[in-house]
C-alpha cells in the first residue's frame, strides 16, 4: 500500500484500498495484531491518500 502512496496512482489506491483495509481487520479478529494498531495504520494511510487527492 505505501508503494501505491509513493507512486500517488490514485486509480490503484481506490482499487486496492478497502481490500487491504477488509484483510488487516481480519487479521485484527483472530487476534495476531490488536485491533488498535491496525485501525491506526489505516488511519494514517488513509490521510497520506487525502493529501495526494488535494
Amino acid at each position: 500500500m505505501n508503494k501505491l502512496v509513493e507512486k500517488k496512482d490514485i486509480k490503484e489506491i481506490r482499487k486496492f484500498f478497502p481490500t487491504f483495509q477488509s484483510e488487516l481487520m481480519k487479521i485484527a479478529k483472530t487476534g495476531v495484531v490488536k485491533r488498535e494498531n491496525l485501525s491506526r495504520k489505516i488511519s494514517r494511510i488513509s490521510r497520506k491518500i487525502k493529501k495526494i487527492n488535494k
